[in-house]
């Protein structure tokens, strides 16, 4: 995938997918090591497999089919992965309906696994960390807007206040700065801040980048910000000091950890939120069994899960029903049940399909108290 929103469509696709030998198996890896990763992946790839096919009861055609797929895996691994890859997830259905590969700029867990559904949640758990954002270079009279995902800048724009716009056949002899200098410099440097603060929300819109970095003096950015729209200032949530000498890359790494600084501080407040609405009357629902329920009623609106909480559990082949104690048959629909090993990674698929917010934290206090997975909901 080239861009983050080419992989949220995949994922989509993927959470949606059905397969007529009602199996799936998914493979992610780690492809950022530098010496042994391409030795490394087949060992591991085939220790797990073969337990896990040892371990499932399995029609001996779904085991075969399954193991051509692990084959083509292998060409993969061994032959056609970029040199960019950081994170290679591949899914196959053990049949002719499903094929598909997403190569990331972000590690994966090394993790073999055959379930009735793909196993999403690394992908949503790489996703969580990939919006995009924008980082606004503003000074007086030269601008830019830098539209940045995981893989880099995805879009430049580059804007130029009056002053250097205006020729010198339009002042006579005097430079053009020097015409300014005096009585219109203030105007000029306040027109050229609303018209990158447009050019800003309309980006803004355009993207949907929910977080703004300034990298300008502070002094011109405590300015630029007093003039923007209310809606697009709530956007901007850090400040990194301008430096005209360093180059683009260089920008970008206080940059990111500036917004994951806030994506901290957002994802400890959505986490309070949900804890202070939890109740008959409140839109928030929290463990298992609740978020469970609030997704089987289609009220989520936006799923919260801890980044290390797995569990293993049990999922109805016939209906939407996920459980974490073992159960012979299933108890809404009387369907047959089969194993998962992990429960949590069937929630965040069941959220994918209803289009909900989904995302990833590390270290919540709140979350933890809830048992960490949670949801705010669209309605009490």
């Amino acid at each position: 995938m080239e861009t983050a929103s080419e992989a949220r469509q995949k994922l989509e696709s993927l959470a949606a997918a059905q397969s007529a030998r009602g199996v799936f198996l998914t493979v992610t890896l780690s492809t950022s090591r530098l010496d042994d990763w391409r030795q490394f992946a087949p060992t591991f790839i085939n220790s797990e497999s073969n337990r896990l096919l040892k371990d499932l009861d399995l029609a001996k055609e779904v085991k075969r089919s399954l193991e051509d797929d692990l084959q083509m895996f292998h060409d993969i691994v061994q032959h056609d992965v970029t040199s960019a890859t950081q994170g290679l997830a591949l899914f196959a259905d053990g049949g002719p309906r499903l094929f598909e590969r997403v190569e990331l700029p972000l590690p994966l867990l090394n993790r073999v696994v055959i379930e009735p559904s793909p196993h999403v949640r690394p992908l949503v758990h790489a996703l969580s960390l990939m919006e995009p954002f924008i980082v606004a270079k503003v000074t007086r009279d030269e601008s830019s807007l830098y539209v940045v995902d995981e893989w880099g800048v995805a879009r430049e724009d580059d804007m130029t206040g009056p002053w250097l716009r205006t020729s010198d056949r339009e002042t006579g002899e005097l430079s053009v700065k020097r015409y300014f200098a005096a009585a219109r410099q203030d105007s000029l440097v306040e027109q050229h801040f609303k018209e990158v603060g447009a050019s800003l929300a309309k980006l803004i819109d355009a993207t949907g980048a929910s977080r703004v970095v300034l990298c300008a003096l502070h002094d011109i950015a405590v300015n630029f910000k007093r003039g923007l729209p209310q809606a697009t200032a709530a956007r901007v949530v850090g400040e990194i000091a301008f430096d005209p000498a360093i180059t683009v890359g260089q920008m970008l790494t206080p940059a990111r950890a500036a917004v994951q600084e806030a994506r901290t501080r957002e994802l400890d407040e959505l986490a309070e939120r949900i804890k202070d609405n939890v109740g008959s009357a409140g839109r928030g629902a929290a463990g298992f069994d609740d978020v469970l329920g609030a997704l089987t009623r289609g009220q989520v609106q936006t799923l919260l899960v801890d980044r290390a909480y797995r569990s293993a559990g049990w999922r109805c082949a016939d209906c939407s029903w996920v459980g974490l104690t073992p159960a012979e048959s299933c108890p809404l629909c009387g369907g047959k049940t089969l194993p998962l090993d992990d429960a949590v990674g069937e929630l965040i698929r069941l959220a994918v399909l209803q289009n909900a917010q989904i995302e990833v934290g590390e270290g919540l206090s709140a979350l933890a108290d809830m048992g960490g997975v949670a949801a705010l909901l669209r309605y009490a």
